[in-house]
């Protein structure tokens, strides 16, 4: 695909390859929430063991991808991790070989977005060493830019038409490459929102100085205080395109990272709500639920109490609490909690309650207890003497 001035429209994730079933099954509920564009990873070390089965992998994904609605950009190399030996010139010619095999295989593919030429240059393990001299850190600096600068160039010679970047850590890098890409992308991991805004406005600026269109690339952390509703938030706010890292929960960022679970489900419906422009109200105006209103949390606490007895009048007919009784009276409970945003969501107590229902043989001492907290939570909250 050509350079565009324009791609507010681009709303994408980060993905990876795997088998065409799997592949039109996540990408099917990206498309549940009108994503249209994929950013995957390519290893060069995994090219060299087989480089035509390696394009021909990538070729279907890419086919795939677009049959169901997306382009795709590959990331050529990767920052992240990053080889010493790869800036020595004589180690460069696998790279060179490595980029135009693949470049020359895949450019006519009508599913190719652009080419991002290297993921985050600035945050790998040689520029990141501990205890190098300002001076030896200067100089691994500038062979780090014109390293990428290389294939800035040797991508664009092999394939005039499609558009490149460069995936940048932070905004402020895009100026590096400003003159070598043909749209300037940028990632954001940022702990609150005023540093985001920052990030984004000096990538806007960026933009407008050279005339070039920007997009974000890699945002949406948990463990990094960097909550997609925000990013997405503030994209919107810039009118700018972006990718999520990243579409799937998964493997090793599975507690970090990604939006659905494999079985289509999502970790936080305020991720979704933001994809569709709508965000959790964070100003004056917050008008607090009052989930006693009706009397519900007071009947909820009644119920629950009711459901933990446990004796009859007859202190020789003893019996337990009923299983489902009880779960019927904790899912009220937990529902009143959940609806009113009252309690924790990364495990939420109707999760629980859908694990018990499911067992054979659900152990009655812990759905006990469960029931005593959310009415003992419902208590306090709704303050009911």
């Amino acid at each position: 695909m050509e350079a565009l001035k324009d791609y507010s429209w681009l709303r994408g994730v980060n993905h990876y390859i795997c088998d065409e079933a799997t592949t039109r099954q996540q990408l099917s509920y990206g498309k549940r929430v009108n994503l249209n564009s994929i950013r995957i990873w390519l290893v060069a070390e995994e090219w060299a063991e087989n480089p035509k089965a390696f394009c021909d992998e990538l070729r279907s994904y890419i086919r795939i991808c677009y049959d169901c609605g997306y382009t795709v950009m590959p990331i050529l190399l990767n920052g992240n991790r990053f080889k010493t030996e790869y800036v020595e010139e004589e180690n460069m010619k696998f790279l060179d070989e490595y980029v135009t095999y693949v470049v020359n295989e895949i450019k006519d593919e009508e599913g190719l977005l652009m080419w991002d030429i290297m993921n985050e240059p600035s945050y790998n393990p040689w520029l990141l060493e501990k205890g190098i001299s300002d001076e030896e850190r200067d100089y691994r600096t500038e062979r780090i830019w014109n390293f990428v600068r290389h294939y800035c160039k040797l991508v664009k010679e092999l394939d005039p038409k499609t558009a490149t970047t460069v995936g940048h850590t932070r905004g402020y890098e895009i100026e590096y490459t400003a003159d070598d890409v043909d749209v300037f992308s940028f990632h954001d991991y940022s702990a609150t929102k005023a540093k985001c805004m920052k990030n984004y406005a000096t990538a806007d600026a960026l933009a407008k100085k050279y005339g070039k269109p920007v997009i974000q690339t890699e945002t949406g952390c948990l463990a990094r205080c960097n909550p997609y509703d925000m990013a997405l938030e503030v994209c919107n706010h810039f009118n700018m395109g972006w990718m999520l890292f990243e579409l799937m929960i998964h493997d090793r960022c599975d507690t970090e990272h990604g939006i659905f679970y494999p079985d289509g489900t999502v970790r936080d419906p305020a991720t979704i709500a933001a994809m569709f422009g709508c965000y959790r109200n964070r100003g004056d105006s917050i008008i607090v639920p009052l989930p006693n209103r009706e009397g519900a949390a007071t009947n909820c606490i009644n119920a629950i109490k009711a459901a933990l007895s446990e004796y009859t009048e007859d202190c020789f007919d003893y019996r337990r609490s009923n299983v489902d009784g009880l779960l019927n009276a904790c899912e009220k409970a937990a529902n009143l909690l959940e609806c009113c945003d009252m309690i924790p969501m990364a495990y939420p107590p109707t999760a629980k309650i859908n694990r018990y229902r499911t067992m054979e043989n659900p152990p009655l001492d812990e759905i006990r207890v469960l029931a005593f907290e959310l009415a003992k939570t419902l208590k306090e909250l709704c303050q009911i003497l």
